[in-house]
């Protein structure tokens, strides 16, 4: 499946969610550190300014079209699942009372719920007023339509709409689904520390190869030799050109298995 281009309006939608819209000075500095971090690694090597910032622009792209589009959803993802984690929580909590109908348990629930999820939620209360069976489902299949890739939120929503349609809940299936959603958060949330010392670990290694680039251009022979014999030679040419791709490379990798929050879908 072709990979979808995000564009800035549709980014920005992203982040206004759960968040503010996407800042001037927060978009430049996102296109500045690829620049920054491969003209520098770049120009270390081989010593070209315009090869240098040829290649720094195109990490700009990269950064346009890759880095930034992952880290605004990542954060979207993660809102949104704390909102429906926290949904679920307190929603169970009040069908626990069963004189509480479904729809004064969901007008609670929205009053603590935010952003996107919290719209979502006043939407499907204005639709079950006064609806049939059939609108019933309809407004609840509208209502989990955004979030349809979260399989056992899904089926939550399945109990709610069976109980609003017979008027009774079932409690002991809502709080076993709720109990499997609270076992998911952990699994996640223990997913994404493991996620943040892989990042820590990247950057380390980072850092050791720029000062690992920098030994080399400066010992044993000086920068000049180093520029002379080396960056500006067939043979550094053409190794430093595979080094920066194998470094290229490995970063789209980390890039992409970072982007992968999902633990139920998530590639080992």
């Amino acid at each position: 499946m072709k990979k979808k281009v995000y564009t800035l309006d549709e980014l920005n939608a992203y982040k206004k969610a759960y968040g503010k819209p996407i800042e001037r000075a927060e978009l430049i500095l996102s296109l500045l550190k690829p620049f920054i971090v491969v003209f520098v690694f770049s120009y270390l090597l081989l010593h070209y300014w315009l090869v240098s910032g040829i290649l720094g622009v195109l990490a700009m792209f990269y950064g346009y079209r890759v880095m930034i589009p992952q880290s605004i959803k990542r954060v979207y993802n993660s809102n949104a699942f704390t909102e429906r984690y926290n949904f679920i929580t307190s929603l169970t909590q009040i069908l626990s009372n069963q004189d509480k109908t479904m729809l004064t348990a969901l007008e609670t629930v929205a009053k603590r719920a935010n952003g996107q999820f919290k719209k979502d939620l006043l939407k499907l209360q204005l639709s079950l007023q006064g609806a049939t069976p059939e609108q019933i489902v309809e407004a609840f299949e509208k209502f989990s339509k955004r979030y349809k890739d979260d399989v056992i939120f899904d089926l939550y929503v399945e109990q709610l709409t069976t109980a609003t349609i017979e008027g009774r809940t079932n409690i002991d299936t809502i709080k076993s689904i709720k109990t499997l959603y609270t076992q998911l958060k952990a699994k996640q949330e223990d997913f994404l520390n493991r996620k943040k010392r892989a990042t820590y670990e990247f950057r380390f290694i980072t850092m050791i190869s720029l000062v690992l680039v920098i030994s080399i251009s400066v010992y044993p022979f000086g920068l000049e030799q180093f520029v002379n014999v080396y960056a500006h030679q067939p043979v550094g040419w053409i190794t430093s050109s595979i080094y920066l791709a194998l470094f290229g490379l490995f970063f789209h990798s980390y890039h992409k298995r970072l982007g992968d929050d999902e633990i139920m879908k998530v590639k080992i």
